[in-house]
């Protein structure tokens, strides 16, 4: 199995995002139709036939491209912003009193931190993608790649930092608390 370095993936984000922004912008609905099919179980071989063709095997049942190329040729910018991560996404589609509120549960986002593998990731992001749109929250699909394709707990990190504006420099911020129920401690029982 090759193992890809930062420079690779961000260069088939690249090139995969910039041919999904030409298709929209020459209204060249085709390839865009075939990959939003893609993002359904029973349609999928649709975007594998366009992603096959741009990037061969590679990008056939691959659930980053599938899914990246799948959420843009749903919801499509002519040109990305230089907006953050998905957790500013999220973040936007929140409104700002629940944001502000000590007891809001925030299950939808902690839904996706809670994803294990990026089979997961995937899965959960198209559906919030849907949402994104109804919100017209801004999205970074380059960016959106790069963190499927390197989905970990530092990337879980780096989108809670985002969503609850945590300041970057914090160093002790952890997902304790996120996805799974913490374990509490034992009480301890009277002799």
């Amino acid at each position: 199995m090759k193992r890809w370095t930062r420079e690779e993936v961000r260069a088939l984000a690249d090139r995969l995002v910039g041919q999904l922004e030409r298709w929209h912008v020459e209204q060249n609905r085709g390839p865009l139709a075939r990959l939003r099919r893609g993002l359904s179980e029973t349609t999928r071989h649709e975007a594998s036939f366009v992603l096959g063709r741009l990037f061969g095997e590679l990008a056939v049942n691959h659930p980053v491209f599938e899914t990246v190329a799948g959420c843009f040729a749903l919801y499509p910018f002519e040109k990305p912003p230089s907006m953050g991560n998905f957790g500013a996404t999220m973040r936007q589609t929140m409104p700002q009193e629940k944001m502000r509120d000590e007891n809001e549960p925030h299950t939808r986002f902690r839904r996706l931190l809670a994803c294990d593998s990026r089979d997961d990731i995937c899965q959960h992001v198209r559906h919030v993608v849907r949402l994104a749109k109804s919100k017209d929250a801004l999205m970074n699909y380059r960016q959106l790649f790069m963190d499927l394709w390197w989905w970990n707990d530092r990337t879980k990190v780096e989108w809670a930092k985002t969503y609850w504006s945590v300041p970057a420099d914090a160093t002790d911020f952890s997902l304790a608390g996120v996805g799974a129920p913490v374990e509490e401690e034992p009480v301890p029982m009277p002799e």
